[in-house]
């Protein structure tokens, strides 16, 4: 494919996934992404895995969510096998692995998420900063969430939390799972003030879909902390 034309395509995908609070939109940027020749690229690959991360977690069903992580986990392969030295590949095959483990049991899911971690700690060390500190975040997220037995960890889960929001403060995804965290860890009051953080930061139109949902998440926690 001509550099021209893969500009192109890759622009026009970029677009669709800034806009995916509109329904179809990110399926449209597969679409785009997967139909056209030269999609043995990494700009084209990280972004298939990103796409499909997406699609997953809006899924309906935990088969479907199940089917496109397993697609996102593939496309990722292949960007990391396209350009190793990068941050994108590694990050989005490791989200895809580690919610790929969530929606699945036994075996696959202890191999999807050791495989996580794996591809999560490479692309920290490559850039810690990347996605408003991605990497930490999803790593803290796998060590509140997997058992002891699996490495769960909640001491080493709030500081990777710590250091992410030390990078990316008001980043949404990351207050929201640290309230989450500093719940189970029975600290209410940091918990709240996660929260409020959270509702009183601005919107960020690169987090547009994330920041609104998350939003109704924060308030709602917020109002069931205030009643207990």
């Amino acid at each position: 494919m001509p550099t021209d034309d893969l500009l192109a395509m890759i622009g026009r995908a970029d677009e669709l996934y800034s806009q995916r609070a509109r329904s179809g939109a990110v399926r449209e940027s597969v679409m785009v992404l997967s139909g056209a020749r030269g999609t043995d690229r990494y700009e084209v690959q990280w972004r298939l895995a990103r796409a499909l991360f997406f699609l997953g977690q809006e899924a309906g069903s935990r088969d479907s969510s199940k089917q496109l992580y397993a697609a996102g986990i593939g496309a990722g392969e292949r960007a990391v096998s396209l350009n190793s030295s990068r941050v994108e590949g590694h990050f989005w095959v490791g989200v895809n692995l580690a919610l790929f483990a969530e929606v699945n049991s036994g075996l696959r899911a202890l191999r999807a998420l050791r495989w996580a971690k794996l591809e999560l700690k490479r692309a920290a060390a490559i850039s810690e900063p990347y996605h408003d500190a991605g990497p930490l975040r999803v790593l803290a997220r796998l060590h509140h969430k997997a058992p002891k037995l699996l490495g769960g960890n909640l001491k080493r889960s709030r500081e990777l939390f710590d250091r992410a929001l030390a990078i990316a403060p008001s980043n949404s995804v990351t207050l929201i799972y640290a309230a989450e965290l500093a719940l189970d860890s029975g600290e209410p009051n940091r918990a709240a003030t996660l929260l409020r953080q959270l509702l009183e930061s601005s919107i960020d139109a690169d987090w547009e879909f994330e920041n609104t949902r998350d939003r109704e998440l924060a308030r709602s926690m917020l109002e069931s902390l205030t009643r207990s």
